[in-house]
């Protein structure tokens, strides 16, 4: 199914500007591995405090995406939009001239607390000047944007550092480049005038949310999305650990297994809306995910070749992100609102954000009760859980709507 529509120039520059700034996020984020020991002896700080600094990023991402969202029912996304660009420079400024721990923890709650909300709010430009046939590849690159942060994080970071004088400066520089995101979305974004008066239409807070949970696929997302991102989190944050411990691998090579998960992702974001595309539907390979990562995650406490660990690590990444275009794009194929499916698309990240929190807890508690070789096996079951849920999806594939319009158009005649 091919279509000649194209993406205005004004449409490209508002969604990179969100774009850049869900990636600066990201890379704030998943770079306080490699800054932490810098970072405990400039600030002062013990191994138990560092668990809470990382766990406040994803309690912030869950709990505070939902209230964000809700000021687009009063007020114009735009303005939501400028103001997450704005508070997520302030947040990395903070911990840039932090001088105690509290100002890492409010830095940290501001950067990862808003990020999910950019994706969010930025639902409603996309839906006025993206054709719809092109959205699936947009989620896929928008996603693209995430696991390229991660990897910016974990593997680039350390020049960044070397290229100035400390992480501070980092993420001073970093603070800064979001404000500059901020002062260009003022000019470039602009509302399609064709939706405007549609678009900013005050509703009370909560009806958009209602609209989107009247939709099955919202609910099933929502509930099987977070099965993936507690184990997720778990391997990302242990593994390492049991690595070193168990399978006598050293930093550097636990290291380079794990980069190849954000890898995997980001491949998958760009390839999956394609093959989806091609063939005209989308749950087979969303169900096909929550089938593979069991697997994957599971071949990495049973051997120490570095070689094999790197493929499984490859695949596990791949399929974590090769569902995750697909599963937003199925909202945007329904005729909820514009705030509707951004509110849906929030509730979702809402409860993936609880997730992960959950995955690093869980496998916490679990790795001091029995040990990491079993909580982290314990936590490649869930991915299993996504793939049952995720059957009972509506199919909402280009072959599926083709299915249905002559069953619609006898309805009409009828």
């Amino acid at each position: 199914m091919k279509s000649e529509a194209k993406i205005p120039a004004r449409g490209w520059g508002i969604v990179w500007i969100a774009w850049l700034a869900f990636m600066v996020a990201n890379l704030s984020n998943f770079a306080f591995g490699v800054i932490l020991p810098d970072m405990r002896n400039d600030v002062g700080f013990g191994l138990e405090m560092a668990g809470w600094l990382s766990a406040i990023a994803w309690l912030g991402k869950g709990l505070l995406t939902i209230p964000i969202i809700c000021f687009i029912s009063k007020g114009k996304p735009k303005t939501v939009l400028f103001s997450i660009f704005v508070i997520l420079g302030v947040g990395m400024l903070i911990q840039g001239l932090a001088t105690n721990v509290t100002m890492l923890f409010v830095g940290r709650l501001f950067v990862m607390g808003v990020a999910a909300g950019i994706v969010s709010v930025l639902v409603v430009f996309k839906i006025q000047w993206i054709p719809k046939e092109k959205l699936g590849s947009i989620n896929g690159i928008e996603m693209f944007t995430g696991p390229a942060g991660q990897m910016l994080g974990t593997a680039a970071f350390p020049m960044f550092l070397a290229m100035m004088s400390g992480w501070r400066e980092v993420m001073i520089v970093m603070g800064i480049f979001a404000l500059i995101l901020a002062a260009a979305w003022l000019f470039i974004a602009k509302d399609n005038s064709a939706n405007e008066q549609q678009t900013y239409e005050k509703v009370p807070v909560l009806q958009p949310l209602k609209e989107a949970l009247q939709y099955k696929n919202t609910w099933i997302l929502a509930l099987a999305w977070p099965m993936t991102s507690l184990t997720w989190i778990a391997v990302y944050t242990f593994w390492p650990t049991y690595a070193v411990e168990s399978l006598n691998l050293s930093i550097t090579e636990a290291g380079m297994v794990l980069g190849l998960l954000p890898i995997g992702s980001a491949i998958a974001c760009l390839v999956s809306p394609v093959m989806a595309q091609k063939w005209g539907y989308d749950k087979p390979l969303i169900v096909a995910s929550g089938v593979v990562l069991p697997i994957a995650y599971y071949s990495l406490m049973l051997t120490n070749n570095v070689l094999l660990l790197s493929a499984a690590t490859f695949i596990a990444g791949y399929a974590a992100y090769n569902f995750v275009p697909l599963a937003f794009t199925t909202l945007y194929k329904t005729d909820m609102s514009p705030r509707a499916v951004s509110m849906g698309t929030g509730f979702i990240f809402s409860l993936v954000g609880l997730g992960g929190a959950a995955g690093g807890a869980l496998t916490g508690w679990l790795g001091m009760q029995y040990g990491l070789e079993t909580a982290l096996s314990l936590t490649c079951i869930t991915p299993g859980f996504f793939a049952v849920l995720t059957m009972f999806l509506t199919e909402t594939g280009w072959k599926a709507e083709q299915k249905k319009q002559p069953q619609i158009l006898e309805q009409e005649h009828a």
